[in-house]
């Protein structure tokens, strides 16, 4: 049973700067508290929003942010989402946000599975015709991938040449068990569709693909596994992408990335060149100070918003 210490634990040891972005310096940010993101328009053009814990919890709009999000727009912002949800296409995830009060369009919405699809094509597994097995629940449209996909089985588990990663609706320690041992006896590519280590409930937290991949490589230390969505580079350039198609010309230091966790949403942002604005009242840090994790992670945003 994961917890919030053991979450915030695997974050900070697997998602630091240090060892995802050795490369570049580490920005040391303002990290200002402010009451609204209308208080800090001028500061953007173009807002990219996590879901779960900016805009909604579960089923429900996380309060104000529909009205909040509508003067935005009224005002000439654009408002994308970048989710590192990656069961379904973008057109169905869309679905979701109308009723919810959001007016948000499928050409503003960029999930995981964009990235994946972006990095399909570049496997030799792919060019070569070669099956990926795809772990999610039925009903995900994964024939609409650009390459040759079945859902993973029991049957079909050693048969397939690498696997892709979307979601953990029915995985279980039985199932990863099955993979790693598949894995084991023959290495082959996987991908992780949702780098999410964990994401809260209502009264615990869950446990998303990139636990699972920890404990893959616990395993299997020198096993191929290429991550897609926050904080990798790969869902920046596909949300990039999806922004310029919409709005033309831009500047990524223009666009606030807007997120619950520091290890995907702030972190990730930052290393776009985003300006980042950490919404800690309805997400993973909701009930605690952020400000001694952003000083213990060294994960600094450019605003805070705490408002409960």
């Amino acid at each position: 049973m994961l917890d919030f210490d053991k979450v915030w634990s695997l974050y900070d040891t697997h998602y630091n700067h240090d060892r995802l972005f050795p490369e570049s310096d580490a920005p040391i940010k303002a990290a200002e508290q402010v009451d609204s993101l209308l208080a800090i328009k001028e500061q953007f053009d173009i807002l990219l929003l996590d879901g779960f814990g900016v805009l909604n919890v579960g089923g429900t709009a996380v309060p104000h942010m529909p009205d909040t999000i509508k003067a935005l727009q009224s005002e000439g912002k654009e408002a994308f989402i970048l989710t590192n949800g990656a069961s379904y296409p973008t057109d169905v995830r869309a679905k979701m946000y109308p009723p919810l009060g959001y007016d948000i369009p499928a050409s503003h919405i960029i999930s995981s599975r964009d990235a994946v699809e972006l990095e399909l094509p570049h496997f030799e597994l792919t060019r070569a015709g070669g099956t990926w097995g795809v772990i999610v629940g039925d009903g995900a449209f994964i024939e609409r991938m650009p390459a040759n996909t079945v859902l993973l089985s029991k049957e079909n588990i050693d048969r397939v040449d690498g696997f892709i990663f979307l979601a953990t609706s029915y995985w279980n320690q039985k199932w990863q068990d099955l993979l790693t041992i598949s894995l084991i006896k023959r290495r082959r590519p996987v991908i992780i569709g949702n780098p999410d280590i964990s994401a809260p409930l209502e009264t615990s937290f869950s446990v998303e693909p990139g636990y699972y991949a920890i404990e893959l490589l616990k395993m299997i230390p020198d096993l191929e596994i290429t991550y897609c969505g926050k904080p990798f580079q790969n869902s920046y350039r596909a949300a990039f992408n999806k922004i310029e198609e919409v709005v033309g010309a831009f500047e990524a230091n223009r666009i606030l990335m807007v997120g619950d966790t520091l290890h995907t949403d702030i972190l990730g942002g930052n290393e776009a060149g985003c300006k980042t604005l950490l919404k800690a009242d309805w997400g993973f840090l909701r009930g605690r100070d952020p400000k001694p994790y952003i000083e213990a992670s060294k994960i600094y945003p450019d605003f805070i918003i705490k408002n409960r």
